[in-house]
């Protein structure tokens, strides 16, 4: 039995990650599992829209509520995996999730009391997540982000309490989404980088690098059940 392949898809808030992730998902099979990044729909994120209105009460909150979700989906997705179920897909991950938490406690929405919180917390899941085979970045540019931001939050539920996001967050997010992206290389994780400020608005204007960065994940040995999990060091 192979395992199959873990990518997690990163990327600043409009981005396009996850259009991307249902693709990218849809290409590598239809055993491939696909997880979603939660935001207002269906309650997954309830702290949204308080978190934009009063970043400093409710960043730590929300983190910590993001942090327990994103670990277990990472976990679903990992176990899909070794298990010889297919692939899996996720639209940011647990590790993209401390981006968000080292940019809070530069900013000052988190007390350095609650960032040790959460970093204790961060560290305590570690120790049952494997890393992902491989990281899609989709490279946006803030301020087309921005844009694609500004036209989507009237459009989508769970959007538009993104109406107070400001450019200066979103190049301060990219620095550390590029910190965390370099770690995971460092890791050994195989980063795929996909340029993605031109405006791609239907699927068969996207099909072209969905398929090839598939056919990467797709032509790359499967990992071993055994020693290529155990890649993680102190």
């Amino acid at each position: 039995m192979s395992c199959g392949k873990v990518a997690i898809v990163e990327g600043i808030i409009g981005a396009g990650k996850s259009t991307f992730s249902k693709e990218l998902s849809q290409a590598l099979g239809e055993n491939t599992l696909l997880l979603l990044e939660p935001d207002e729909k269906n309650n997954a994120n309830p702290y949204l829209s308080s978190f934009y209105e009063d970043q400093n009460r409710w960043a730590f909150t929300m983190q910590v509520h993001l942090l327990q979700a994103r670990y277990k989906m990472h976990l679903n997705a990992q176990w899909h995996a070794i298990n010889g179920n297919g692939h899996a897909v996720l639209d940011r991950s647990y590790f993209g999730d401390t981006a968000f938490a080292r940019l809070q406690i530069k900013n000052g929405s988190m007390s350095e009391s609650e960032f040790e919180t959460y970093r204790n917390i961060y560290h305590s899941m570690t120790s049952t997540v494997l890393l992902p085979n491989f990281c899609v970045h989709l490279m946006v540019n803030p301020l087309v982000a921005i844009d694609r931001i500004k036209s989507r939050m009237e459009e989508q539920t769970g959007r538009k309490c993104e109406t107070t996001i400001d450019v200066g967050y979103l190049y301060s997010l990219y620095e550390e989404n590029v910190h965390m992206i370099n770690v995971l290389r460092s890791q050994g994780v195989e980063i795929i980088e996909v340029p993605w400020d031109q405006e791609r608005n239907n699927k068969s204007s996207r099909s072209e690098i969905v398929q090839k960065v598939a056919q990467q994940i797709l032509s790359a040995p499967s990992p071993s059940p055994f020693l290529d999990l155990h890649r993680r060091t102190i």
